[in-house]
């Protein structure tokens, strides 16, 4: 690949990938194929309470809350999906370990996390909810560890397969 920021936003999306796939104990989870304009996200298979959700990973050097959601938005209704996640690289962490990778934020708007949640127990939500960031210069995005948007995503039971 001769564009680096294409490289590295593949090996991005690649170990965000390979780490929903282990968290969610699910194979289905894969990396998507580039539509143009028609693209749908870029990390495919996943569901919260059985509506799709939308995978936007951005491996930026500075984090454009606002664009970056926007093209989720787009992603979301090319692939009629219900939910919609961006997953930004945090400065300076790693993506060569499970640990942390889970240490990147993802982010949502307020009223889909609060959907997200509501389905969860009470304990759970509230756990989750304590972990939430307020995104800079945004009142309607709100963000969390990428472990935390895992643990929201798998109904708030410990991540992993069972057998580990």
């Amino acid at each position: 690949m001769s564009n680096p920021s294409k490289a590295k936003g593949t090996r991005f999306e690649s170990a965000v990938c390979d780490y929903l796939r282990w968290a969610l104990d699910d194979e289905r989870i894969q990396r998507l194929t580039l539509h143009g304009n028609k693209d749908v996200g870029d990390i495919g298979g996943i569901y919260h309470c059985g509506a799709r959700v939308t995978v936007e990973c951005k491996a930026t050097r500075a984090p454009h809350y606002r664009r970056h959601w926007a093209e989720c938005l787009v992603e979301m209704a090319n692939g009629d999906a219900n939910f919609g996640i961006v997953i930004w690289k945090r400065p300076g962490i790693g993506i060569t370990h499970r640990d942390t990778v889970g240490r990147h934020l993802a982010y949502t708007r307020r009223d889909v996390l609060a959907a997200m949640v509501s389905t969860l127990h009470d304990d759970a939500a509230t756990a989750l909810m304590a972990k939430t960031e307020a995104i800079p210069r945004n009142g309607e995005l709100i963000g969390m560890d990428l472990a935390d948007m895992a643990r929201l995503l798998n109904h708030g039971l410990p991540l992993g397969p069972d057998q580990e």
